[in-house]
């Protein structure tokens, strides 16, 4: 019985280590967490994530002051939509409308995909263009 005990202990003491050793803050809520979910207030085609004008700021800002009184993303997300109506949401109809503009973000693969796709298919119609040109040009310099 006096092992089992020593054993269980052991557990108890290893287990208490673990826990304090564990980061607490790891699953912290953070302002770029819940303004992902905001819609600007203003009426730029920004998302309040990206948004760097007075009006977005002070959202911010508040977000930031409600995460320290420790509320959740959803009760933050509720709370704005209480104070400024459902404008303040993030919806399917404002992302229709153009309002998921984000200037701050780099190119994705896939626009960088697009981008050197483009450029080369007209390098390759240029080439031809000039290839096919100049054999004209060559065909008719032959025949006279």
């Amino acid at each position: 019985m006096n092992m089992l005990g020593k054993r269980f202990g052991f557990f108890l003491s290893a287990l208490l280590v673990v826990m304090l050793m564990a980061p607490g803050g790891a699953f912290a809520l953070t302002v770029g967490e819940v303004v992902k979910d905001l819609a600007c207030p203003c009426v730029c085609p920004l998302v309040l994530e990206d948004c760097n004008m007075t009006c977005g700021l002070e959202w911010k800002d508040e977000v930031g002051n409600l995460i320290k009184k420790g509320m959740t993303k959803q009760e933050i997300i509720d709370h704005f939509v209480r104070t400024y109506g459902e404008d303040a949401r993030l919806t399917a109809l404002q992302k229709l409308q153009g309002k998921t503009y984000q200037f701050t973000r780099s190119f994705g693969v896939m626009e960088w995909t697009m981008l050197w796709a483009g450029v080369g298919f007209w390098v390759l119609v240029l080439f031809f263009g000039i290839y096919l040109g100049v054999r004209k040009l060559r065909s008719k310099a032959y025949a006279a």
